[in-house]
């Protein structure tokens, strides 16, 4: 029995040193032309955390905002792994990417800005946005690039510690909005956005314009025995 405890202690410290491995982390925020080495750093066990890396532009506020941030985490779980980006419509628009990585100075690249493809797809949602309160005026329009889910959000965002902004949200957003969740935050590089309500779902088939869908070829044969009548009284007069 000692001897097989003996062997396998190697085993277990083996396995205990694996599960509390630290690792250093890149910490910096502001822009990534400001977060250039030498940088500070931070430590973390990556068990259940790690380093990230953050980028974000968006124009919520009218002006385009940019922001760059990377930092240790404690906890990767319930943090969005994916790009993620919302269409809003009027010019509004939040891109937000994001690099989770668990060995020593991973996250010291700069990372880019999401991009979307502007080719219109044969998707639609409703788009809006709204601060403090505004009416949040709907307008239906065609999604572009991986954008092909209809969102609605609303909660606050807060920048440092400036008083928090309610808002209102609806538009075409990438798959990855299906993991935020109401009564949850999203810290990014510019904001931290908190949800009250948040839900994301695939996003309808644009309208086809040209004829009322009551005059389809199929509806059309319905009118087809009140036309020929209507043929027949005037070949008959």
């Amino acid at each position: 029995m000692v001897s097989f405890i003996l062997c396998l202690l190697p085993a277990l410290l083996a396995t205990t040193s694996a599960q509390a491995q630290t690792v250093t982390c890149q910490k910096c925020s502001g822009s990534a032309e400001s977060c250039q080495s030498p940088a500070p750093t931070c430590s973390v066990d990556t068990a259940k955390g790690g380093c990230f890396t953050m980028a974000e532009e968006n124009t919520l506020r009218g002006t385009k905002a940019t922001g760059f941030s990377r930092d240790c985490m404690n906890d990767f779980s319930g943090v969005i792994k994916d790009p993620v980006t919302v269409t809003l419509g009027n010019g509004k628009y939040l891109r937000i990417n994001i690099k989770q990585c668990s060995t020593d100075n991973c996250n010291s690249a700069v990372l880019a800005v999401p991009t979307v493809d502007s080719t219109a797809k044969e998707v639609q949602c409703p788009t809006c946005f709204a601060l403090n309160g505004d009416p949040c005026n709907t307008q239906t329009i065609p999604c572009t690039g991986n954008e092909d889910y209809c969102v609605d959000f609303a909660g606050t965002l807060t920048k440092g510690s400036e008083i928090s902004s309610t808002f209102a949200a609806k538009g075409c957003g990438s798959a990855s909005t299906k993991e935020i969740k109401a009564g949850t935050s999203l810290v990014s590089a510019v904001y931290t956005y908190t949800f009250t309500k948040a839900t994301s779902k695939p996003a309808e088939k644009t309208t086809t314009s040209g004829a009322s869908p009551a005059l389809g070829k199929f509806s059309f044969a319905l009118y087809l025995p009140g036309l020929t009548g209507l043929l027949l009284v005037k070949l008959l007069s």
